[in-house]
C-alpha cells in the first residue's frame, strides 16, 4: 500500500515540476547543448603545439 502511494506521489511531483518549470528546463537544456557543442568544437580542432 505505501509503495503504491509513494510511486503515485513521485509521479505527481515530477509532473507538477515539469509543468511549473517548463521554460527553465528548456533554457537549461539549450544551454547544456550549446556547452557540449562548444566543448566538442574545442576538442576537435587541430591547434599546433608549441
Amino acid at each position: 500500500m505505501y509503495d503504491t502511494l509513494g510511486k503515485a506521489a513521485l509521479r505527481f511531483a515530477t509532473a507538477y515540476l515539469r509543468r511549473r518549470y517548463r521554460r527553465q528546463i528548456r533554457i537549461g537544456g539549450a544551454l547544456v547543448a550549446v556547452a557540449v557543442g562548444i566543448a566538442a568544437y574545442l576538442a576537435s580542432r587541430n591547434v599546433p603545439e608549441g
